[in-house]
Order: structure tokens, then sequence, then C-alpha cells
């Protein structure tokens, strides 16, 4: 029974993922969603309470698993620099993702209007940098990185990480890009942040 609830949950989601995709998420009634994934609205409300609810659930699937291979790379012991390029390399390759720009696509198209911009924001990057903030507060108590507010840390290399690759990929500026350029500019960046944050670095010392 459990392994038939499942696979009706997990159908349901992916009904939602494809109708947050082609129409958004306001447009997308729990009548539309119910209908393609072949069911009644009592059974989608029996597992989902509200739209909401079951966005959080569709980013959790499509999103929190891609970027968990991520933050795996993070270790609290060994090479730091290693870590954190593997880290790098493993977001950036979850961020230009073809379903990752889609959805970050229809989430933007739809800012404004509903709050599945707040919703996404909650799920998805807050999540990451408090996670991210995490590992590096715990870095700075073991004397590797300067001591300093890990939130902003954490905002630091992600930004660094980024650059500005997800926003030439957002506006379709980049449709092929090479391995070896993105672990090149992996390596940069954190070569940067380890500078910055370096034990002894005098700058911005708390």
């Amino acid at each position: 029974m459990r392994v038939k609830s499942e696979a009706k949950r997990n159908g349901i989601v992916q009904a939602a993922m494809a109708l947050f995709l082609e129409k958004g998420f306001e447009a997308s009634s729990m009548a539309d969603i119910a209908r393609r994934a072949g069911g009644s609205k009592a059974t989608l409300y029996s597992y989902f309470p509200s739209k909401e609810a079951l966005f959080s659930e569709v980013m959790d699937q499509h999103c929190a698993a891609r970027f968990a291979c991520a933050f795996d790379n993070l270790r609290f012991d060994g090479d730091l620099s290693a870590s954190l390029c593997a880290f790098g390399l493993s977001l950036m390759a979850a961020l230009l993702s073809p379903d990752l720009l889609a959805i970050r696509r229809s989430i933007i198209a739809e800012s404004g209007r509903s709050p599945v911009g707040a919703l996404f924001y909650e799920q998805g990057p807050r999540r990451g940098l408090m996670l991210l903030s995490q590992f590096l507060q715990s870095q700075m108590q073991a004397g590797r990185l300067r001591s300093h507010d890990p939130w902003l840390a954490a905002m630091h290399l992600f930004s660094l990480l980024e650059g500005d690759y997800p926003l030439r990929a957002l506006l379709g500026m980049m449709p092929h890009l090479e391995v070896t350029e993105l672990s090149d500019h992996v390596q940069q960046a954190v070569a940067l942040f380890l500078y910055a944050y370096a034990p002894n670095a005098a700058l911005g010392a708390a």
C-alpha cells in the first residue's frame, strides 16, 4: 500500500512540475494538476494541502537532490581547497543544468504576481547558503579560515562561484560551455576566496 501511495505522490509532483513549467505557478490550478496526474482534487488535497505545499515538494524533488551532491563534497577535514573546488564544480553543473534553468526562468516570469519567488528562495538559495555558512563556520572554528560572519562568507563564496555564468545561461547566451573553462573559473574563485579568508588575513577582520 505504501509503494502505491508513494507512486501516486510522485506522479502528482511530476504533473505539477510539468504544468508549472508550461503555464507558470499562478496559472496552474489544483484542478489542472489533478487532471494531469489522472486523479481527483480530493486525492490531490489528501497529499498536499495547498499549491504552495506542492510547489515546495517539487523544489525538494527536483532541486534539493541535485544540490545535495554538491554539498556532499564539503569535507570537514582534509584539503579545504580541493573540497571547495569539488563543491563549486558540482554546484555550477547543477545551476547550469537545463531543467533548473527552465525552473528559474518560470519563477522569474511569475515573480511579483505570486509567492512563488519567495518560496523558491526559501527552498533553494537560502537553504543552500545556510548549509554553506554552517560548513564555513566550522572551518573558522577550526582555525582554517579567518573568523568572520559565516553567512556573509557564504554569500561571498557563492557569488564568486556563480560569476556571470547563470545569468548568461538564463539569457540564452551560453549554448555550450567547456568543462575545462568552468573548472578553471571555479579554481580561481576558490583561490580568491581562500586568499581573502586566510587565517592571517587582515582585511575586514571582525
